[in-house]
């Protein structure tokens, strides 16, 4: 082995300069003024291998500068980070995902759903899309329900959250984005007290509607039933057997059907020809009480084919006059309602009511099935070959109702869990401030520093007698 030998200067050089200085292996000449760099072997001809690691040069890279976001925490010893609960006042600096669950408003409040934490309140005045706030209207364009969004959130509990949560908490997003690069100066724009302000205006505002009773309570949710026809091309008719076997009929529109996750619309057919009568559906429903009509005490707000899509989905709420929801495992503690929280619901399945109303009058409020145009299923074989055109041929994993276990409710407020609890999670509402504060560094993964040296791997190219040659360009 060619020991290295280290360059000679013929003047003395500043101790900072001799510092850039190292030892190189099989250099032959290492010129004062301009550095010439020549190739470096580091493994032997021997040696295997078609991915020989080469040295090039070696001088520090230059330093670059960036400027930073600072949270600086209150150094208040008596009243440090909350590690044991998340008591009022405490902001969750560690960022999480989920996504737009439903709007109660049609350009402010929402909800967004968090597999970690359950529900979480937000406000299209605090989204940021791809690194913009936009007016609300916008934003709602760019971010429609069921879309992914990052989020800061900021808990509260007490007494006063007992209406809300069986756990007495709230959770609000202080922050949400879209995209996978925070927003620049997040932390600061956050902090702010007109924008605490409006966050505290927006909690208040939920809790008046809560308190209001002005959400649309779902008297069923989950339940399964049997397409039993069509009233017209928009409007059928969906039998559900309660408990004790008698039978309810609940009235659909079309528009509220997600087939295989996906809107009706977009198969662009007709509902007779997607849905054939006799098929198996879950649904979510209120009830109703329709003058001029017969027989029908209910109607869907969701209409669910195939396997549940995230949205729509109601929420789990403490009190109320309850749900039937036997897929789902309710606290026995008390009683519990599911709601759906967009307010602008109720005005829009009204309008369905009136087309029901329309249509059956013609057959003076009895139910009247049109069968024109209209395809039936009548056996189990049937109905496999009518879902694998949705699904693909599947393998049978025989009765999937039987045996089946009750799911956990996760669409409510709900405490957060331990780990984002820490004291590293957490920052104190009024005791912090963000600065910025420029960084300085040094690093070879950029590309201005190539040109003073690096790491790269080379390849080897053999001679015609077989030796391996290698060679390495200089990389500017």
């Amino acid at each position: 082995m060619v020991r290295g030998t280290r360059a000679s200067a013929t003047s003395k050089k500043p101790a900072e300069e001799e510092e850039d200085t190292m030892e190189v292996e099989n250099v032959d000449d290492v010129e004062e003024e301009e550095e010439e760099l020549e190739e470096i072997e580091l493994s032997s001809d021997e040696e295997d291998d078609d991915a020989d690691v080469a040295l090039v040069v070696m001088k520090r890279p230059p330093q670059s500068t960036k400027m930073v976001d600072m949270l600086e925490l209150g150094d208040d010893e008596d009243e440090g980070p909350i590690v044991e609960g998340a008591e009022k006042g405490s902001v969750n600096i560690q960022e999480k995902e989920g996504f737009v669950k439903e709007y109660i408003e049609t350009e402010g409040l929402g909800v967004i759903f968090s597999r970690d934490i359950g529900l979480v309140l937000f406000h299209l005045e605090n989204v940021w899309v791809d690194g913009k706030q936009l007016p609300p209207s916008k934003t709602k364009e760019s971010l429609e329900v069921g879309a992914e969004v990052h989020f800061y959130d900021q808990s509260f509990e007490g007494e006063e959250y007992k209406e809300l949560s069986h756990d007495g908490v709230i959770h609000q997003a202080v922050a949400v984005w879209t995209g996978d690069d925070r927003p620049d100066h997040l932390l600061k724009k956050v902090a702010e007290a007109e924008y605490k302000s409006k966050l505290e205006e927006n909690r208040k505002s939920f809790m008046l509607y809560l308190r209001g009773e002005v959400f649309l309570r779902a008297a069923l949710v989950r339940v399964k039933g049997e397409l039993a026809g069509y009233l017209s091309e928009n409007i059928g008719i969906v039998d559900y057997k309660d408990e004790k076997d008698d039978t309810h009929h609940i009235f659909f529109h079309v528009d509220d059907v997600k087939l295989f996750k996906k809107d009706l619309k977009e198969y662009k057919k007709s509902a007779k020809q997607l849905m054939p009568v006799g098929i198996t559906l879950s649904v979510d429903a209120r009830r109703v009480h329709i003058s001029g009509v017969k027989g029908i005490e209910y109607q869907a707000v969701s209409v669910i084919v195939g396997g549940w899509p995230t949205t729509p989905h109601p929420t789990l709420l403490p009190g109320g006059q309850g749900s039937e929801a036997p897929s789902y495992e309710i606290p026995d503690d008390a009683t519990y309602t599911f709601y759906y929280l967009e307010l602008a619901l109720e005005a829009k399945l009204q309008k369905k009511v009136n087309q029901l109303k329309e249509v059956m009058g013609k057959s003076k409020g009895e139910i009247k099935y049109d069968w024109k145009n209209t395809e039936t299923i009548s056996d189990g074989k049937e109905a496999m070959r009518w879902r694998e055109q949705f699904t693909g041929r599947r393998k049978r994993q025989g009765d999937r109702e039987q045996g089946q276990h009750k799911k956990e409710v996760f669409h409510a407020f709900r405490a957060a869990p331990e780990s984002d609890l820490k004291e590293e999670c957490l920052k104190k509402e009024g005791r912090d401030k963000v600065t910025q504060k420029a960084v300085i560094e040094r690093t070879w993964y950029s590309s201005e520093a190539w040109e003073h040296g690096g790491l790269k791997i080379k390849n080897e190219v053999k001679a015609e007698d077989g030796s391996p040659t290698k060679k390495l360009k200089k990389e500017m």
